[in-house]
């Protein structure tokens, strides 16, 4: 009887230890993630860029003639006209040349005119009349040259301009440095310079109208077209220059001025944007966003094509549709296929 007994109580023991060692499933933990819409773009955006302001013409001006430099007339700033007189070189070897020169040619001339009555009334050898005329086109030759030889120790303004650097000055070889004595700039009409990134340079095109302001002018505005777009790009920095051309007439813009440039575009067709932060780039350099599923129970990993940067999004040109969900916040979080609540 106590064996019956015992070997009921074992199994009692035996049944109930299977029950509480029965699996229990274990449910994957949901990620908790905030969304937003893929949206339509805005019709035109902007976009921005830090540009320099340079000379219309800048013109290096040189002495056509060595010596010693004996004057200059104008300081840096200066507004010149054509023609102005703006320095000039020690003349005396040169003026000594052109007074001997003139001298023989008033000598030349003299003689011409007195031998000329007697050659019209025949009595002149023609080889004397014949020597004469050539004696004197010599001299006048000769004078010509030894007055423009002298002109040369000046040097003139061969346009309306300002003088941008002045390199050289009084008792300085006229050839002691390589740089230009005098540089003559056009600012009645500047470029801005500004340097365009390879992915925008196909939205550059001539005649855009642009603004920008300059910080040394505090922060005035001022407008500008669009008149050269450069087709090489810079072999260190990659990127295009484009150039803007702007009416200067009160001269208040000067080359090496820093500006602040804007761009407002119009689209050609709609586009797409999300919030920056949705979008993410793999070790392959692939950018993506995580996209909600149909049931919004779970993400996909979704390789994209961005564009431009739209206010507090960027451009979305392929990958995804209209109204879509993305997650924008969590991202870091998911991998693909994750599941979220949110």
């Amino acid at each position: 009887m106590k064996k019956v007994l015992y070997s009921v109580v074992i199994l009692g023991l035996m049944l109930s230890c299977s029950r509480t060692k029965t699996p229990v499933q274990n449910q994957e933990k949901l990620i908790a993630v905030k969304t937003a819409k893929v949206l339509p773009a805005e019709s035109s955006y902007e976009l921005r860029y830090s540009g320099t302001i340079e000379a219309s013409q800048t013109i290096p001006l040189t002495f056509q003639s060595t010596g010693t430099v004996e004057k200059i007339y104008v300081e840096v700033g200066d507004f010149v006209k054509k023609g102005q007189l703006l320095a000039s070189i020690d003349k005396s070897d040169m003026q000594n040349i052109y007074n001997l020169t003139l001298a023989k040619y008033q000598q030349a001339k003299d003689a011409y005119d007195r031998l000329k009555s007697v050659h019209d009334q025949g009595s002149l050898p023609e080889i004397k009349w014949v020597e004469m005329e050539t004696n004197l086109e010599q001299a006048k030759a000769s004078l010509e040259l030894s007055k423009n030889n002298l002109d040369k120790c000046n040097m003139y303004s061969p346009v309306d301009g300002v003088i941008g650097r002045r390199n050289i000055e009084p008792g300085q070889s006229a050839i002691s440095t390589n740089l230009s004595p005098i540089e003559l700039v056009k600012i009645e009409t500047v470029f801005v310079k500004v340097s365009i990134p390879e992915n925008e340079i196909s939205k550059i095109k001539k005649g855009q109208k642009t603004t920008f302001t300059v910080s040394a002018l505090d922060g005035k505005g001022f407008e500008g077209i669009v008149t050269n777009v450069s087709p090489v790009a810079d072999a260190i920095s990659r990127t295009y220059t484009a150039k803007i051309t702007v009416k200067n007439p009160e001269y208040e813009l000067k080359p090496g001025m820093v500006c602040d440039v804007t761009l407002n575009l119009n689209r050609d067709a709609v586009s797409l944007v999300v919030p920056y932060k949705a979008v993410s780039k793999d070790s392959y350099g692939n950018t993506y966003v995580f996209a909600v599923s149909v049931d919004g129970k779970s993400v996909k990993k979704m390789n994209i094509t961005t564009g431009n940067y739209n206010g507090s999004g960027i451009e979305v040109l392929s990958g995804l549709v209209k109204d879509q969900l993305v997650v924008c916040e969590g991202c870091e979080k998911l991998s693909d296929n994750s599941l979220i609540s949110y």
